[in-house]
């Protein structure tokens, strides 16, 4: 009676260990947002033209004003959900005579993150 009682608490916790290797016990990590989310209505906004204060009002002050290209803007936005890969949008303005001439925007919505051992092992 002794052996099956043994026997019967080794499968009980065989059994209930089985489900951490399905990633029930788990880090939780937090959705790291940087930079500047811009609406697309409002980058839909911005014309050929514009002065650098109109575009102010419109997306608010760049993330970057390079002191080297004054006349250039960058607003970027990076995403870093949880585990998922990150997101990553770029709108760069380029001004000359405090007009814009050229705004280039370079999206990907997944970008290549360094994977930790955690999500190797998976």
């Amino acid at each position: 009676m002794k052996w099956l009682t043994t026997i019967a608490c080794m499968l009980c916790c065989m059994a209930a260990l089985s489900g951490c290797e399905k990633g029930l016990l788990t880090i939780y990590k937090i959705d790291v947002q940087q930079g500047n989310a811009l609406q697309a209505e409002d980058v839909e906004k911005i014309k050929l033209g514009m002065n650098q204060e109109q575009v102010l009002f419109v997306l608010g002050s760049p993330l970057i004003v390079d002191s080297f290209h004054p006349d250039r803007w960058d607003y970027v936005y990076m995403l870093k959900p949880g585990y998922a890969p990150t997101q990553r949008s770029q709108l760069t303005l380029v001004f000359d005579r405090d007009k814009v001439i050229e705004m280039i925007r370079h999206d990907s919505d997944a970008v290549s993150a360094p994977t930790d051992d955690s999500q190797a092992a998976d």
